[in-house]
């Protein structure tokens, strides 16, 4: 990969802020999906989800700040809106896909900020995250099958 002369760590921090801020599950927080019974398994892992990007995002901008920068939140994806109504379970492939995506970006946005270890490191350890995310969304999606 080739490398730009510079970047800005504080505006790669903020997309970094976004891809975890404005995530769907973020997003189904208050929207609240539509759930019937037997769908603790997954409302409880959502909300674990949430927690962990939670801690992320106030990391995450608490490097912006230490940087001089502004925390810039950005929104949600529009296409958000049409989920609004969808039943959990559903929601739980889409979760997948964007996942995987999410996951991807995380790694470019790592990868461009070499030239800050520390704000790096962050982006490194909020891969890790996604990535256990995404494993937790495979294990939710394996069970629900079974039980269905």
């Amino acid at each position: 990969m080739e490398r730009s002369a510079f970047e800005n760590p504080v505006d790669l921090l903020n997309q970094l802020l976004v891809i975890h801020y404005r995530s769907l599950p973020m997003y189904l927080l208050d929207a609240t999906p539509w759930t019937h019974r037997g769908d603790e398994k997954a409302s409880e892992a959502l909300n674990d989800i949430v927690t962990d990007q939670r801690q992320t995002c106030q990391r995450i901008a608490d490097a912006v700040v230490q940087r001089g920068g502004i925390v810039r939140m950005g929104d949600y994806p529009t296409e958000f809106t049409d989920m609004n109504f969808l039943s959990l379970d559903y929601l739980v492939k889409r979760l997948m896909e964007l996942q995987q995506q999410a996951i991807q970006a995380i790694s470019d946005l790592a990868d461009r900020l070499w030239n800050d270890p520390p704000a790096q490191s962050l982006a490194k350890e909020s891969l890790g995250a996604a990535k256990a995310h995404q494993q937790a969304l495979q294990e939710l999606t394996a069970e629900m099958a079974n039980a269905g």
